[in-house]
């Protein structure tokens, strides 16, 4: 009898404890500044509220907090106390104390932080999360205490009506490429990638607009432009790519709403569930139903899909090639059965069929390493296959792209001119402007390099693209005499050198002396933070045997480097993307190398914290001892 009273003591007790305890798990939340603190669990008791929270940078970097607090209806709730979790696995390594202020070591184990604050009121249904109020603090806004998701910001999709009409031939137009972005519920999405540059001149030309979270993104095009803009995941399916692959020409509009809390809510295990993809974005403007073709076909942009063949042993590379073809054949008629698109949608979805299929039959190698698995030698195959390979192709009679205008609403590939000599697509206004574009570019390669063309060869290529490689010119020439006149003996000739040598051979020109190289960028910040963090240090070892020599290439523009070379001293070389690209273990900047006097690297370091410069100084005064 005492055992059963106790037992119905015990499970009242329990009941009691559990209703004063409100468990939220998986809430929802609007928007965030980061992917690197997630809340996964509230508890919201009456004397305190708990937030446990997925670390996800500890792993990768140091990291610290400057504060926490949560923000509800106008009030603060300030911060008691917090717990560090670690983990292999299922088992936990340590429970410790959490420090704000406190800088943490990497830990790729380190996954859990729970948060203790002043109780939340009784029947509140959402609050803020606030490390801190500078730009770079961690902020969760909008966590949902009542299990659902936020309401979408975005009207109900509408389909576009089929009236039949094709998607008519484009004609080029030289101007500026634009698209304009809003963002509802949070914050401005950011640009991202190397589209930004001009394909001719290498130069950064972008006009990026950002307010009221609104941005504005302008690029002078003499065609498309495939800008990726990041900031919200679009769907999970994109795994860790957040962005938005967008499509933008010159002379036609693109806008591009996007709810941000639909967004973070499609790729993240709410307990509310997952909004529909319709639900996260709309396009508009006169090009805006062709990427709404692009946004729901991103599997055909990048080329990595599950159908992909692979190739049998034994059989040649046209065989392959024929598989590819009926892969993607088969996967667009799939497609345009599910889909209710327009004609013009669906002559957009032909291009980036064919496009993604010329683009597998060129690039083969990566992808049969992804379907085959990463790890294991596909060298036999890449061998088996280069045997038999042709630009002969049975299909090419088959693809609407580069027959006619429509071509230029994707990018042009030069890498596809030899198949379409191959395949007697040799003539006709697309191929007359790739073949014009292609010896526009060698000019451009050739000024990218900082060697000015005579007025002769700028007046020998298309008019189309003469006015942009004849500014470019007159910009070379100008930034070359000034570098003359204020900084000749600090601009270097690079090395005749293959690029597994290049930082040898250019370490051997300083024979006797330590050589401190820095691989930055003009347009790197933690590289300019560390070249004027160094000035003092430099300054100091005037007269010792140290060189200081400085490293680029043609992403940092020819005005901003020679800026640059002019306010720096020490030894500068601007070094061709595709030899810099090339040389081994250069990935990330700022990058730091130390050669002793004998040309021997003796030491070498990534990026620019708190302790890199003591360190520096250090190893060169070693070297300098010895």
């Amino acid at each position: 009898m005492r055992r059963i009273v106790f037992l119905l003591f015990t499970l009242l007790a329990s009941m009691t404890m559990q209703a004063k305890t409100r468990v939220s798990d998986k809430p929802a939340f609007a928007s965030i500044n980061t992917s690197d603190l997630l809340p996964v669990k509230v508890e919201h008791l009456k004397k305190k509220t708990v937030v446990h929270f997925r670390m996800n940078c500890a792993h990768r970097r140091n990291w610290s907090m400057e504060g926490a607090r949560l923000e509800c209806e106008g009030r603060v709730y300030k911060y008691i106390s917090g717990r560090l979790i670690t983990h292999d696995g299922p088992m936990v390594l340590s429970d410790e104390a959490f420090e704000i202020g406190k800088e943490y070591d990497k830990n790729p184990m380190q996954d859990s932080l729970i948060l203790t604050f002043e109780p939340l009121p009784k029947k509140v249904v959402m609050f803020d999360y606030i490390e801190g109020d500078s730009a770079s603090s961690w902020k969760i806004f909008g966590i949902r205490l009542d299990g659902k998701l936020h309401p979408f910001r975005l009207p109900a999709y509408k389909k576009p009506e089929n009236t039949g009409e094709p998607l008519k031939p484009l004609t080029l137009t030289y101007g500026k490429a634009k698209a304009t972005i809003r963002v509802h519920g949070g914050s401005e999405v950011s640009y991202f990638g190397d589209t930004a540059r001009n394909p001719l001149t290498g130069d950064y030309e972008d006009e990026t607009i950002y307010g009221d979270s609104v941005t504005q993104f302008c690029h002078p095009a003499f065609m498309p432009m495939c800008p990726q803009f990041i900031g919200y995941p679009v769907d999970p399916s994109m795994g860790d790519i957040d962005q938005f692959w967008l499509y933008i020409i010159p002379g036609e509009t693109l806008t591009l709403d996007i709810d941000a809390a639909a967004c973070v809510a499609r790729v993240h295990d709410f307990a509310a569930g997952k909004p529909a993809p319709s639900d996260c974005y709309r396009v508009g403007g006169s090009i805006g139903d062709l990427n709404q073709v692009v946004l729901e076909n991103m599997h055909f942009i990048r080329g990595f899909i599950k159908e992909m063949p692979v190739f049998v042993k034994g059989e040649t590379y046209a065989l392959w090639c024929d598989k590819v073809w009926t892969c993607y054949d088969s996967l667009r008629q799939d497609v345009l059965k599910k889909r209710d698109y327009t004609q013009r949608q669906k002559d957009m979805l032909q291009l980036l069929v064919d496009n993604i299929y010329l683009a597998t039959r060129r690039n083969y190698e990566p992808l049969l390493q992804w379907r085959i698995g990463y790890g294991n030698d596909i060298s036999d195959v890449i061998a088996e296959m280069k045997k038999t390979q042709t630009l002969v192709d049975p299909h090419a009679k088959d693809l609407m792209f580069y027959r006619d205008g429509r071509s230029f609403y994707l990018p042009l590939n030069l890498s596809n001119l030899p198949y379409l000599e191959a395949n007697g697509m040799d003539k006709g206004e697309v191929y007359d402007m790739m073949k014009a574009y292609a010896s526009a570019k060698v000019v451009g390669d050739k000024l990218r390099a900082g060697e000015v063309q005579p007025d002769s060869i700028i007046q020998s290529v298309h008019p189309y693209f003469q006015q942009v490689l004849k500014v470019k010119n007159d910009s070379v020439k100008i930034q070359l005499e000034r570098l003359k006149k204020e900084a000749a003996d600090r601009m270097k000739p690079t090395p005749d050198a293959a690029p597994e040598e290049m930082l040898n051979a250019i370490a051997a020109q300083y024979p006797g002396k330590a050589v401190f190289m820095d691989c930055w960028a003009t347009w790197c910040v933690p590289c300019m933070k560390g070249i004027e963090a160094m000035e003092p240090m430099k300054e100091q070892m005037k007269g010792l045997d140290v060189v200081f020599v400085y490293l680029t290439n043609e992403t940092s523009q020819m005005d901003a480097w020679s800026e640059q070379v002019i306010k720096i001293p020490g030894q500068h070389y601007r070094i061709k993307s595709d030899v810099w690209n090339k040389i081994p273990g250069l990935g990330a900047i700022p990058q730091y190398y130390l050669y002793d006097r004998q040309g021997k690297r003796v030491w070498e370091t990534t990026g620019f914290g708190k302790e890199t410069l003591k360190e520096i100084e250090t190893e060169i005064n070693r070297v300098l001892e010895q």
